[in-house]
């Protein structure tokens, strides 16, 4: 192969990536299905699975692994994009196991479980957004409190360059603590 070829497959293959990357960036996704999918996963990782599956799951997550959870296809573009579940514990307070993250989980399924019979189309949804990463957190805070520990859960949709991450993520809880 020639300097040239090269240079010319290099170019191809640039434009290429170029072209995906923009692809991957026009890819745009209705909130209320990024929520419907976050509360399918969970139910499909955590509920619908034995116990030992349940606690593999949770043990992965707490020693801070992005677990593959499958993957969206584009309707019409065909793109795959994967998706990896993650545990931000850095606000959580207390002891952390699988007993005290199943009562947090419990709770914030239960709190979405609520908002749908409110609101079946899911039209009043409430999201918060990071226009620096496009990411979008459901501002739906379930809080547990255990031992006197007020710990509350947020799930958040995070895309990066590879996949799009579903996080649960523990927050700092006095913000939510009313005042007396």
């Amino acid at each position: 192969m020639t300097e040239q070829q090269t240079e010319q497959q290099t170019e191809q293959q640039t434009e290429q990536q170029t072209e995906q990357q923009t692809e991957q960036q026009a890819i745009n996704i209705d909130a209320r299905k990024l929520f419907n999918l976050g509360a399918n996963l969970l139910v499909a990782g955590f509920k619908n699975q034995s116990p030992e599956n349940a606690k593999k799951l949770f043990k992965e997550l707490k020693q801070g692994v992005s677990v593959n959870s499958g993957e969206l296809s584009g309707e019409t573009s065909g793109i795959k994009i994967p998706i990896k579940l993650e545990l931000d514990r850095s606000e959580y307070k207390g002891q952390f196991n699988y007993p005290n993250f199943e009562l947090s989980l419990n709770a914030m399924l239960q709190k979405f479980q609520t908002e749908v019979r409110k609101d079946k189309e899911l039209k009043d949804l409430r999201t918060l957004t990071n226009e620096a990463t496009g990411g979008i957190v459901f501002n739906l805070p379930s809080g547990v409190e255990i031992q006197g520990n007020l710990n509350v859960m947020m799930l958040c949709m995070e895309p990066s360059a590879d996949c799009l991450a579903v996080r649960l993520m523990f927050v700092d809880s006095t913000q939510f603590q009313q005042q007396s």
